[in-house]
């Protein structure tokens, strides 16, 4: 993030998100690369948590970025938005969605007025131009107002006839040009704004973890990582180990068909002295603290060593398991109690 529109963008998004009663943790380490620069829990209960990327193209993200945001926000229940300036052909719109990768992007403006005032956008960006939703019910009444048949309106709008059926049905979008057309032949606003948060939904109905697109097990923290993977494995769970996340690693088990995470905990950070650095050790600390009640899933510290120093995760009352704790397990099934129980 070198670009000064971009960080100017971040300390706007975190002021209107404060000033809107939003809680945010701030990602501020230089030493990680993360799929997300802000962590937003409102102090409403039922207002959703949001996990925001900040990126000046939206075209140009990176898959396992966008993937890892998707799965992070899916173990945190927050809803992920990325926050860009332009896209390969021109600025981001206002008040109008870009869809990448089933995910929403915006600029700004449409951030900000969909947080302050609950203003949706009003259109939607696909391959031909921007389109709108239309009320059906409202073009009925204002055509049969104007006592036009559909062929009249349709003749007066040059398209098809079948077209304004579909339109009334609701069962297909117009150009946002069509769309002001119809309004000045019939006086009145037809255009219906976009749940910008349906399609982030959307987006986590078929989602499934890509193990090709985890980090890669490297000399230097192979045997801790193996280990670990043998263990979690006997259990009938599965690892995923994270490239731009502030948690090493997830653990999870999918239902038959893969199309849904049903059982899933999280790990901050593992922690060896082959693997320790402050920066990045501080990182994943402090991103479990502000998340540890935000989530269902159980956050914990995996230390290779306890000779290693662990000050911090005590002083932070972060939950911790050593190695040699886990491979004495008798029956590996009960490493997921022994988390939860460490945990508490």
């Amino acid at each position: 993030m070198s670009s000064s529109a971009i960080l100017a963008n971040k300390e706007k998004t975190t002021r209107v998100l404060q000033q809107e009663d939003y809680s945010v943790y701030n990602n501020i380490s230089s030493e990680l690369e993360m799929c997300f620069e802000l962590f937003a829990r409102h102090h409403t209960p039922n207002v959703p948590s949001l996990l925001i990327k900040l990126v000046e193209n939206i075209d140009i993200i990176k898959p396992y970025f966008m993937h890892e945001l998707k799965l992070l926000s899916r173990f945190l229940r927050a809803l992920p938005i990325i926050i860009g300036i332009e896209n390969r052909h021109d600025l981001l719109k206002d008040d109008c969605l870009f869809i990448r990768k089933g995910l929403i992007s915006i600029n700004m403006n449409t951030f900000t007025r969909i947080i302050k005032n609950n203003q949706l956008p009003l259109a939607i960006a696909k391959k031909g131009g921007f389109f709108v939703d239309i009320d059906g019910e409202k073009l009925i009444h204002l055509r049969k107002k104007k006592k036009y048949t559909r062929n009249d309106l349709a003749e007066k709008l040059k398209v098809s006839a079948k077209s304004i059926m579909h339109y009334e049905k609701n069962e297909m979008r117009t150009s946002t040009e069509h769309a002001q057309h119809l309004e000045d032949i019939l006086g009145d606003s037809i255009q219906v704004p976009m749940n910008a948060f349906d399609y982030i939904n959307q987006s986590f109905t078929d989602f499934s973890i890509n193990q090709k697109l985890q980090r890669k097990i490297s000399a230097k923290n192979r045997e801790l990582m193996n280990t670990i993977n043998e263990i979690v494995e006997k259990t009938g769970y599965q690892t995923y180990w994270t490239r731009t996340s502030p948690f090493d690693l997830f653990i999870y088990r999918e239902n038959d068909d893969s199309t849904k995470i049903e059982d899933y905990t999280l790990i901050g950070g593992t922690m060896s002295e082959k693997m320790y650095k402050k920066s990045k050790h501080d990182t994943k600390i402090n991103f479990l603290k502000n998340t540890k009640n935000s989530t269902g899933t159980t956050g914990i510290m995996i230390c290779d060593d306890e000779n290693i120093n662990i000050k911090q995760v005590k002083q932070e009352k972060v939950p911790y398991v050593v190695i040699k704790e886990l491979k004495i397990l008798e029956d590996p099934k009960k490493f997921k109690d022994l988390i939860k129980t460490r945990k508490n």
